[in-house]
């Protein structure tokens, strides 16, 4: 029996799949994992999705594909090259990903035919997966992805997958316009990972996606600048005007649109330091005598007419949802032990429950033991009683705001509901109230929002472009049994799309303000910084960023609301004061054991 099983059709498949990937990589010593889905790449470990028995030719090529995508990744990809160099976010940071994967993928199909067909497989079916064939609109198209994939065309010569040139049809001839010689120019640097990063930087200038990248290079210069500077801070200067100079000789009109993103950045700087300056002024002006907090003044929505608040209930029918319910709860079960211990180490976090004391002395009530000799020495003595009583603290209310966008599709997405699942259930036993939200937009890159925009012929600096869609998984004061089918709706992937955080961390706070309860706690779950492309290619690139700082430091600051976070696969702490990591599903247990609890500790 134990023959015929390891002589099995997937069986086989494994170990000829094992092999290659450990060959590709060059590693002998390199685990493969096997799993059901979420292929990726952690450390020294491979995980890719294991076959069913009966899948087509097309899915087991998709499935070789992955593999060998990932193990070309060991191979050839430096992580740290790759995060000194990345955009901190927005469309910028999804081109400059795309771009690297094109580097990857092209390393490997140009030596290898079969490898070429399984990455063209794998390529397909992710652009499947994230409806790319569906795409009728140049709006629909993401520029980043297109970029990426121009790229892979340019560096392999081969044609693309159907699914991925539905993409790239539509920004082909612009993007070849804007930046034709810079893609050309990648091709002979494809092995180092250095000179290639730096000439996509040209890229993303070429697009007009450098603001970021020159805002980091400014901002690393003024904090290094002294009236005596070093012959390290000297050469970085030198490279940084060298980068600048590029710019100002390619045209006056090239100038102009340099011109305005140096603006832009100092206008940014100008707003955080007077925001600094008077910060003394701004519980008067941004918060109203309810607690509420205003939109910050430089920022606004070019409309609000679409935007919607909604009930998870209502975002899909009760099977889906218990469909949804089941497959949460099946990532649950190893976490099961630790929920009632993170259950006593809240309780006494939070002060929720009641301790209780005596009280002495008294005329009448429970006879105190201690006073039993003077009872009967004399009888009469009125104060030989004592009744409980109860010290009152604080009531609590948390609430948990998770990010419902696409870049969380996937294990982030799946810890995230674990995280609102156990959280919400064991502070419901510590008799805590709790809510718990989550945020997205009701369409990718751009929505109705957009297209009122393009009807009123493009103005500059609409503002937000996209409609933002809250949700409410679980209101304050429903019951957890009413409400527990709704976590499973927040691993729903067509709720999945773009994030806006600081409009989102607002609108929870200002929910907490009108609650009852002493204590608010406003917990944020996301994994990295807010991403609307429509927004984001019609505005500074800064203009999501700069609005989640404002929020985060109105409620840090200047509310009695605490503000929290957990991070997702990526670190949040550069913007929240309080904040935790969480990488992997299975860590979550001991990292909420460990460390969540000590964040609800009341500030000194």
């Amino acid at each position: 029996m134990a023959s015929s099983l390891s002589d099995s059709p997937i069986e086989s498949f494994k170990r000829a799949m094992t092999a290659t990937i450990r060959a590709l990589a060059e590693n002998d010593n390199l685990e493969v994992a096997f799993c059901k889905e979420n292929p990726e790449l952690q450390g020294e470990t491979v995980r890719v999705v294991s076959p069913e028995l009966g899948c087509s030719a097309e899915e087991l090529d998709a499935i070789r594909g992955i593999g060998d995508e990932l193990a070309l990744r060991v191979r050839f990809h430096d992580v740290q090259v790759h995060t000194r160099h990345c955009p901190a976010a927005g469309p910028a940071r999804e081109l400059f990903q795309w771009v690297e994967d094109a580097r990857v993928s092209s390393l490997g199909a140009l030596r290898m035919e079969g490898v070429a067909q399984n990455l063209d497989a794998s390529l397909d079916q992710i652009c499947r997966q994230a409806n790319f064939d569906r795409i009728t609109a140049a709006t629909d198209a993401p520029l980043g992805v297109a970029v990426g994939l121009i790229v892979r065309e340019q560096l392999t010569g081969r044609e693309l997958p159907p699914a991925a040139e539905n993409v790239a049809r539509f920004w082909r001839e612009y993007v070849h316009q804007q930046a034709g010689d810079a893609i050309e120019a990648l091709s002979p640097c494809i092995r180092d990972q250095v000179t290639f990063a730096e000439r996509c930087r040209e890229i993303l200038k070429d697009l007009g996606l450098a603001t970021e990248q020159e805002q980091q290079l400014d901002t690393s210069e003024s904090d290094q600048q002294t009236d005596t500077e070093s012959e390290q801070e000297d050469e970085q200067d030198t490279s940084v005007d060298e980068f600048i100079a590029t710019d100002n000789e390619e045209g006056s009109d090239e100038v102009d649109a340099s011109s305005a993103q140096v603006e832009t950045s100092i206008d940014a700087e100008e707003y955080e330091d007077q925001s600094d300056a008077e910060t003394d002024d701004l519980p008067q002006t941004n918060i109203d005598k309810a607690g509420n907090i205003s939109r910050d003044f430089q920022y606004y929505p070019f409309t609000t007419k679409y935007d919607e608040i909604v009930n998870a209930a209502d975002l899909c029918d009760s099977d889906e949802r218990t469909k949804l319910r089941a497959t949460l709860d099946s990532q649950l079960v190893p976490l099961k032990q630790a929920t009632a211990k993170l259950a006593n180490r809240l309780q006494r976090r939070l002060l929720a429950k009641q301790n209780r004391t005596w009280e002495y002395d008294l005329d009448e009530g429970t006879l105190d033991a201690s006073r039993l000799e003077q009872v009967i020495v004399d009888p009469m003595n009125p104060l030989a009683f004592k009744r409980e009583k109860e010290m009152q603290f604080r009531d609590t209310i948390v609430s948990m705001l998770i990010d419902s966008s696409g870049s969380m599709r996937g294990r982030s997405i799946v810890t995230a509901a674990i995280c609102g699942d156990i959280l919400g259930s064991t502070l419901e036993r510590c008799g805590v109230s709790v809510e718990i939200l989550g945020f997205t937009t009701s369409a990718w890159r751009g929505g109705l929002s957009r297209e009122d925009w393009i009807n009123a012929e493009k103005p500059e600096n609409p503002g937000r472009l996209n409609d933002v869609r809250h949700i409410i998984f679980k209101a304050a004061d429903m019951p957890w049994r009413r409400c527990r089918n709704n976590m499973g709706v927040m691993m729903r992937e067509e709720l999945l799309k773009e994030n806006i955080d600081g409009e989102a961390l607002i609108w929870a706070h200002n929910r907490l303000t009108s609650r009852p309860e002493q204590r608010k706690v406003l917990m944020v779950i996301s994994d990295g910084l807010p991403v609307d492309n429509s927004t984001l290619l019609a505005n500074p690139s800064n203009y999501l960023e700069q609005h989640l700082k404002y929020a985060i430091d109105m409620i840090e600051n200047h509310s009695l609301v605490e503000l929290i976070a957990i991070g997702i696969g990526h670190d949040v702490t550069n913007h929240y004061s309080r904040a935790v990591t969480i990488n992997e599903p299975e860590q979550l247990a001991g990292a909420m054991i460990d460390q969540l609890a000590s964040l609800f500790d009341v500030p000194q």
